[in-house]
């Protein structure tokens, strides 16, 4: 791997703690809340910092479409029935040059906590800040979003040291 570019990523929450024992009916309950209207409504507001703009019925479509798909919640449920994942254990592993873009106003995942995290753990871990950003760089400000990758792409293709990362 040349590059590992992440952007508001989820690096550091192990497992999914003791919803892993519920019963699978109270899993499968569990899991029509988190497709529910009302959940995903207060997820697309938390998303945005411009939320007029961005948290729009139509996003909130978007951010649904996944629970609807055929076999979501019986996956979810197995998903939660298994433990989930520990992301954590493999961050310090990885080796490329990451680029961390992370939106200044995360309301999903606080930045000072999470991408301090990255920088702090990763071999070669840069943090660039995305303002009056929440936490999709990539649609609420896309051209400092897409600025910022190909400046990364740019400097690990020439394998050159940069002057913009103050390290």
């Amino acid at each position: 791997c040349k590059g590992l570019i992440l952007i508001d990523a989820q690096g550091f929450v192990d497992g999914i703690g003791p919803m892993q024992y519920l019963p699978t009916p109270l899993a499968s309950l569990g899991v029509q809340v988190l497709k529910s209207v009302p959940l995903r409504s207060s997820a697309n507001q938390m998303s945005y910092f411009d939320k007029e703009t961005f948290a729009t019925e139509d996003a909130l479509r978007v951010g649904r479409l996944h629970c609807l798909r055929e076999g979501w919640s019986d996956a979810l449920v197995s998903f939660m029935q298994s433990g989930g994942f520990a992301p954590s254990t493999k961050v310090p592993l990885i080796e490329a040059p990451s680029l961390i873009l992370w939106g200044r106003e995360d309301g999903i995942l606080d930045g000072n906590e999470f991408a301090n995290k990255f920088l702090d753990t990763m071999k070669d871990g840069r943090l660039q800040w995305v303002e009056e950003c929440g936490h999709v760089p990539h649609l609420e400000q896309p051209e400092q979003t897409s600025e910022a990758i190909t400046t990364f792409l740019s400097e690990i293709s020439a394998g050159e040291e940069t002057s913009i990362w103050p390290w």
